[in-house]
């Protein structure tokens, strides 16, 4: 996915990928979770590309991209990848698919610019209460720890040492994330995704992703039509984390799926079975298989 190209959106540019045929639907924008890139779309983009044009892009200081400007805000973002669109020569209405920390600029996007999307597709997306008193303690501390993880590589991309981890391919649990990938893409994926500038990025978004959560919340439903995919399988927890407390923390991820299901008229859930967080990797065709019933209900 490295033959796109750069697209200045301000003061910087933002690399972007067009693949696929216009065939009359609505073409599909895929939003990466921090920490990610749009070649983690690798998986998907090319099946969905049989459908309809896809656009896949690399935030600023992924992959690709230049660095944007600090911080790196929900609504920065949204306001860069709008920015983007609009010099693509890409028209919209867009069908807006994103994973993770993607599923809240999909949702600022969707409430921004209405009249630009023409359905929602979330993949195991963040949810605002998850760092409020609605979850376990337990569950806030994890996402506490994870600030405190990407601050800690912040300083290590500092001083030269992730750059030698990358090179050497020995970063800690990214081999057995990246194994469905071809050898090509993972070298691609070692050799981006340890990069000074990206790891300012992702510290940078998950710190400041509090206004973005107070931004959804402000939100009303809507009658775009809406997909939600949530993972099956949640295995990563806060160090020491009883049983008992786990059941809890996956009840209340359901339930905020099942709520994100109604912030659209036209909503529905879709559980992703034997997958995890990544389901885009892990489980790609039932991404691929939401993105098509869905143009399927457009055109």
């Amino acid at each position: 996915m490295d033959h796109g190209k750069l697209i200045s959106v301000g003061q910087h540019r933002l690399y972007i990928s067009i693949i696929g045929e216009d065939k009359g639907m609505p073409p599909v924008v895929l939003e990466h979770g921090c920490g990610s890139s749009a070649l983690f779309w690798t998986l998907v983009a090319p099946e969905v590309a049989k459908l309809t044009q896809v656009i896949v892009y690399d935030r600023a200081g992924y992959g690709w991209s230049e660095p944007g400007p600090f911080p790196r805000t929900n609504e920065q973002c949204v306001t860069e990848l709008y920015e983007l669109l609009q010099q693509s020569g890409m028209e919209g209405p867009y069908l807006l698919v994103g994973h993770s920390y993607g599923g809240l600029n999909v949702r600022l996007f969707a409430g921004r610019y209405p009249g630009l999307v023409a359905g929602v597709v979330l993949v195991d997306s963040m949810h605002e209460d998850e760092v409020t008193a609605r979850f376990p303690e337990e569950h806030v501390k994890g996402q506490l720890l994870a600030v405190r993880f990407y601050r800690a590589l912040n300083l290590l991309s500092r001083t030269g040492l992730l750059k030698v981890l990358s090179a050497l391919r020995s970063f800690p649990g990214f081999s057995a994330t990246i194994k469905p990938f071809s050898k090509q893409t993972q070298a691609l994926l070692w050799r981006l995704s340890f990069q000074k500038k990206t790891i300012a990025a992702m510290h940078s978004e998950f710190s400041n992703v509090q206004p973005g959560y107070e931004q959804v919340r402000e939100l009303k439903q809507t009658d775009i039509p809406l997909t939600v995919i949530k993972s099956e399988i949640v295995n990563d927890f806060y160090p020491g984390t009883s049983e008992d407390t786990k059941r809890i923390i996956r009840e209340k991820l359901q339930e905020v799926a099942n709520e994100l299901k109604h912030t659209s008229t036209n909503g529905h859930l879709v559980e992703a079975q034997g997958s995890g967080h990544n389901i885009h990797i892990e489980k790609p065709q039932v991404i691929i298989d939401a993105i098509e019933q869905m143009l399927g209900i457009l055109t």
